[in-house]
């Protein structure tokens, strides 16, 4: 009987080139630490407005540090992810030239990302943000689901999901849109930290000829 992936490649080549990039590309942990330092840096402005009261200069600041910092480091993050390759990895991981993502979707995305971040900093600033745990509970959901269909490997999966319960877990509590976040950003944002170092120090390890 022929190995599953010999058959994937017989019967989608297509399906298995991208399940080959998939790997390749979360491989070295990079990705995960990206999204791990973006979560974490959600988390502390959201801590500021925890911590302080409503009006104070470290509860405004927040308002900005969402737009003006977690905003660019989404966009930034695969320009990072690249040169960290390219400047220290690249005896491992070799050199890759992907396919340019077209300008009009890479304008698009820069502009729901911007614009989502500054909702939620005028959402902040004006103090209207919804004191329901139901929306603690959909966020993660939707965050857990988007990182099991995005990643589709184990530990993507187990994150995804460990994000989907604890989100309900904290809906459940009633605990206010606020602190909810800060829990719910703070966990899954050092979990990804975590997991991607681990994985990067693995991949590190390895003699170079496992690695192609």
């Amino acid at each position: 009987m022929k190995p599953s992936f010999v058959q994937e490649v017989e019967t989608d080549p297509d399906a298995a080139a991208r399940r080959l990039m998939r790997i390749a590309h979360n491989r070295d942990g990079l990705p995960e630490i990206a999204i791990g330092a973006i979560l974490l840096a959600t988390a502390f402005f959201i801590l500021l407005q925890v911590a302080y009261p409503y009006g104070s200069f470290a509860y405004r600041s927040s308002a900005w540090g969402i737009m003006l910092l977690v905003a660019p480091m989404i966009g930034a993050s695969p320009w990072a992810i690249k040169w960290m390759r390219r400047r220290f990895l690249m005896e491992k991981v070799g050199y890759v030239e992907l396919k340019r993502v077209p300008r009009r979707l890479l304008v698009i995305v820069t502009c729901i990302a911007f614009a989502v971040a500054a909702a939620m900093a005028w959402a902040v600033y004006l103090r209207v943000l919804p004191a329901s745990g139901s929306m603690v509970a959909g966020t993660g959901i939707l965050w857990g689901l988007l990182a099991v269909y995005a990643g589709r490997l184990p530990r993507y999966v187990i994150g995804g999901v460990l994000m989907a319960a604890l989100g309900i877990c904290l809906g459940l509590s009633r605990v206010s849109f606020e602190k909810g976040s800060l829990i719910l950003y703070g966990s899954m944002g050092l979990l990804s930290l975590v997991s991607g170092c681990v994985v990067l120090l693995r991949f590190l390890r390895l003699p170079n000829e496992e690695t192609d």
